[in-house]
């Protein structure tokens, strides 16, 4: 059986992973009257750049070489990874899509967008079939399925949902809230990159990109083993992203 308290964390993790990413959106369209372009154009770059280039990468990397058998060399690549294409693909959107969208309310819109996107299909839709998973475990409907579906799989749902502490799934929510914070605040450092042309700010991005991700590389390697640790580190630089975007709207009028 799947307790309570951890159905909780699972409904949690999606209202932190998709109402509030909807909710930012509508708030900043009322306040702001924030570009969809920009906003839709952020997601899109994020599916290309992230979900698809980037998995390619991977997909290539882990196949022919032994860099998941180096902690180290894997933490550094996937950080690197991540950074690099992300921010890659916000310098190509601005510079080439979004023209005449560089305003500070296209460079919120843009992170809303690529962020809102992270989460909902990171965060959002893998906890809606946790979710599901954990509601047929406990209505026992979920072995029903081990006629329909390969031999084991059934079992490897129930066990990873079973076996994983509560907190955990409460901590994905968070962890796709903080993410989503940070992603606004590195569009908005993209977009004042390419409206000033002081190549700096698109440096910052990477490096404040790499700094993040190489925490999660290190402990997804094992290297480090407290997930708390990695996420109050994740927490503080969320923090900082959320005074930058608050305080941004007013340096955008000396830089933009």
């Amino acid at each position: 059986m799947v307790n309570d308290l951890k159905v909780a964390f699972i409904i949690i993790s999606i209202i932190f992973s998709i109402l509030i990413p909807v909710f930012a959106v509508a708030y900043s369209y009322k306040k702001f009257k924030i570009s969809f372009k920009a906003l839709f154009t952020g997601a899109l770059i994020f599916i290309v750049f992230a979900l698809i280039l980037e998995s390619t990468l991977h997909s290539f990397i882990f196949k022919y070489t032994a860099i998941t058998h180096h902690p180290y060399a894997y933490a550094f690549y996937g950080a690197c990874a991540a950074a690099i294409f992300e921010e890659f693909g916000r310098l190509i959107g601005f510079k080439i899509i979004l023209k005449k969208y560089r305003n500070w309310k296209d460079g919120l819109s843009y992170g809303l967008g690529h962020g809102g996107a992270e989460a909902i299909i990171i965060g959002g839709i893998s906890n809606i079939n946790n979710l599901i998973y954990s509601l047929m475990i406990n209505s026992g409907s979920l072995e029903a399925l081990k006629a329909k579906l390969p031999v084991g799989t059934v079992d490897q749902i129930k066990n990873a949902i079973i076996n994983t502490p509560s907190y955990m799934f409460l901590i994905s929510g968070f962890e796709r809230l903080f993410a989503f914070t940070l992603q606004i605040a590195l569009s908005i450092l993209v977009l004042y990159s390419v409206k000033s042309g002081r190549y700096k700010y698109f440096i910052y991005a990477l490096l404040l990109h790499f700094i993040t991700d190489i925490f999660a590389a290190l402990y997804q390697a094992k290297v480090l083993k407290s997930i708390f640790a990695v996420e109050i580190i994740v927490f503080v630089i969320a923090v900082f992203s959320f005074v930058f975007i608050v305080k941004s709207k007013k340096m955008a009028e000396k830089i933009l």
